[in-house]
């Protein structure tokens, strides 16, 4: 692959941004090729340019745009590393998204919810009682805190990483982590200002409802728990739009 990536570069004597992606796939290419894993060191970026016959500019400009990709990581002094795999990427795109359509938060959630209630029976099945017991902690803490006035918020991310967890599929668990960022990175007071009790409640009921090892009435319980949030959620997007000026407006 590498050799195709050279042949190309030569071929069509790429200049400017055509380079920058050149180099970029003869970096990623290195990384398939010599099976590099997380955390594994890449060569210099010298190196990378005798290869291509080029300067280090592009090569740099190349190195650049793979760190802001999440695919390698560059440690001053040291040199350049595999990244391990992850969302940051996809979650900055999410975060300036919301930012510039609101409406992105409502369907954002809208795709979180679907996931969830869509593995939430494989997670009935597969939960075992130290989980359960996990669980159960979670929710004492939260109680706790909502008496004491104090902010709750890590336990509802931690109520669902539990559940999240028991499938041991870490992409998911990676997406989860961005999904729950982009949400309390937006309106996070507005979103957590409401009724304490029944959200509690909704929760206890999923709880329930996974302890009696019955995935119907769980997917029902975490589709009642995920519809009032989605309701605020909406509500808060709506007040948004309508404060925004009008197009052709002064």
């Amino acid at each position: 692959m590498i050799q195709d990536t050279l042949n190309r570069a030569a071929d069509r004597k790429l200049r400017g941004p055509s380079l920058n992606v050149v180099a970029q796939n003869h970096i990623k290419d290195y990384i398939i090729e010599h099976n590099l894993k997380p955390g594994d060191p890449l060569p210099p970026e010298g190196k990378f340019s005798q290869e291509l016959g080029v300067s280090r500019g592009p090569v740099r400009e190349a190195v650049k745009s793979l760190e802001s990709l999440g695919i390698i990581e560059v440690r001053h002094g040291e040199g350049l590393f595999v990244r391990e795999w992850n969302f940051d990427p996809v979650l900055a795109t999410l975060q300036f998204g919301m930012r510039v359509s609101p409406e992105t938060l409502v369907e954002l959630y809208q795709i979180r919810k679907w996931l969830e209630i869509a593995v939430i029976g494989d997670a009935v099945n597969r939960i075992s009682d130290d989980e359960l017991i996990q669980l159960d902690i979670v929710m004492l803490q939260w109680e706790l805190a909502m008496k004491a006035g104090e902010e709750y918020i890590q336990y509802d991310e931690e109520f669902h990483r539990i559940i999240l967890g028991t499938l041991q599929n870490q992409t998911l668990m990676k997406l989860f982590t961005s999904f729950w960022l982009a949400f309390n990175n937006q309106k996070r007071a507005e979103l957590y200002s409401h009724d304490h009790r029944s959200v509690i409640d909704a929760h206890r009921n999923v709880v329930q409802a996974i302890k009696d090892r019955d995935p119907d009435q769980a997917r029902q319980a975490l589709q009642q728990q995920f519809l009032g949030f989605q309701e605020r959620i909406r509500k808060i997007v709506d007040q948004e739009q309508q404060q925004q000026p009008g197009e052709g407006k002064e």
